[in-house]
């Protein structure tokens, strides 16, 4: 699909970079840009305070949930910030994302978007998703305080549910802009707790379901760039600040519910006992052993078992977990290995075994034509890195020129309090990121 894409829509303009060859030299707006580290290191832990009360928030974390009042409260202050920088035009989408739109010389052509998620893991970081948006932001004002004014339009966008924290599955609102999900579906995402609350219900009851462009199709943009912080170690153990993200690895994620039998906890012989909990503890401890001897990466995130009591035999369990590789052959055989290995402890246990795989993203690459303006935009104070896991720019390439900026974190911690990266490193990416897309500013005006 996205090899298809490329050559439909951007054929020509791949052709011309390549005919062109492109120096490692900014454009003369590129080189122009500044921005304001400090009002950026201000908004980053401003905005920290929407974050619910507990362990996460007391040790300088964030937990900002989608959908919940905290979600709310940072998306009506994003929503404030763009329209008092003027806005030609602001929207909410039927799944809460938010886009706000700024005017470019050549209003026919499609604006560059940057983007990514104000919302949060329930134990995350002050960086992990808000450093995306409010470097963004951070562009556009110190554009419009340098007088520098784009050939195409600007976009902001605030995705929602990207992390799939709060409501399965993740990548939500990017997933429908790029054909991947429907809004009815994502409406219907249910919450990790096994409560039965929805996500639709959640964006309801904070106001955030509107009228505005849900896909490519009906908003469609000419690119779109995101900085993320790394989440590994690579540009701290290399000494830069900054990289460019030439690509992802791939991802799995599958469902698994074991059925048993009720019974007494206390009573049961142990031997015919049909516990589910046990079971799905057999099938954990493999998926861990394939990610080492795979040389990939598992984990395990959500496990729910029942009946709930003190003296119950669990009699179901359903447990998600996800497998990670750089290859593609070899993340399929990870998930087949994980398959195989589930059916015969639940053969062995006597349990009935649902498998479902529930989401599958493929390794892939960015544009090429978008990541070198990032690199042009990093110089030496940057090197290429791949991103070990999804981010809402691993929708957007389906449809779109798109390219990621890292910045460095402190000891690749991440969905953490401690996440960390400094106030150096912030604003040297939302440098790289602005820098970046007046690069591609500029392809798109010597292209017409």
């Amino acid at each position: 699909m996205l090899t298809t894409l490329r050559m439909r829509g951007w054929a020509k303009a791949s052709r011309t970079v390549a005919r062109r060859c492109y120096s490692d030299l900014n454009a003369p707006k590129a080189q122009q840009l500044k921005v304001n580290g400090d009002r950026l290191w201000h908004n980053i832990h401003h905005t920290a305070q929407w974050s619910a009360p507990g362990a996460t928030t007391e040790a300088g974390g964030l937990c900002r949930l989608s959908g919940t009042s905290y979600d709310k409260m940072a998306r009506d202050w994003f929503r404030d910030q763009v329209k008092s920088l003027g806005a030609t035009s602001y929207h909410v989408n039927g799944v809460g994302a938010q886009f706000a739109t700024f005017s470019g010389d050549a209003e026919n052509v499609p604006p560059i978007a940057m983007g990514s998620h104000l919302d949060s893991v329930a134990t995350g970081g002050r960086f992990d998703g808000p450093l995306g948006v409010l470097g963004a932001l951070e562009v556009v004002q110190s554009m419009k305080e340098q007088g520098i004014k784009t050939h195409a339009p600007i976009a902001l966008i605030n995705w929602t549910n990207e992390e799939g924290a709060r409501f399965f599955p993740p990548l939500g609102s990017s997933s429908v802009y790029a054909r991947q999900n429907s809004v009815d579906a994502l409406h219907a995402s249910k919450a990790n707790d096994g409560s039965g609350d929805t996500l639709g219900a959640a964006l309801h009851s904070i106001g955030y379901v509107g009228d505005g462009p849900n896909t490519f199709e009906e908003f469609p943009i000419s690119a779109h760039f995101e900085i993320h912080v790394e989440q590994q170690k690579s540009l701290e153990q290399a000494g830069k600040s900054i990289g460019w993200v030439d690509g992802w690895h791939g991802i799995s994620m599958f469902e698994m519910t074991f059925q048993g039998e009720d019974g007494h906890a206390n009573t049961y012989d142990m031997e015919g006992r049909k516990d589910t909990l046990v079971g799905a503890s057999k099938v954990i401890t493999a998926v861990e052993e394939l990610a080492f001897s795979s040389n990939g990466r598992s984990t395990t995130t959500n496990i729910q078992s029942g009946p709930v009591g003190a003296c119950n035999i669990q009699s179901w369990t359903k447990i998600v977990f996800c497998v990670m590789h750089p290859e593609l052959s070899a993340l399929e055989q990870m998930g087949r290995t994980a398959e195989e290995k589930a059916q015969n402890i639940a053969v062995a246990a006597g349990l009935g075994l649902e498998v479902s795989r529930i989401l599958h993203l493929e390794p892939g690459t960015f544009w090429p034509e978008a990541v070198d303006c990032v690199k042009r935009a990093c110089g030496d104070r940057g090197m290429a890195a791949p991103t070990l896991t999804a981010h809402d720019s691993t929708m957007t390439t389906l449809v779109c020129p798109t390219a990621m900026v890292f910045a460095r974190g402190k000891d690749g911690i991440s969905h953490c309090a401690r996440e960390w990266s400094t106030h150096e490193d912030c604003a040297e990416s939302a440098l790289t990121l602005g820098r970046a897309v007046l690069n591609f500013d500029r392809m798109l005006e010597e292209m017409q």
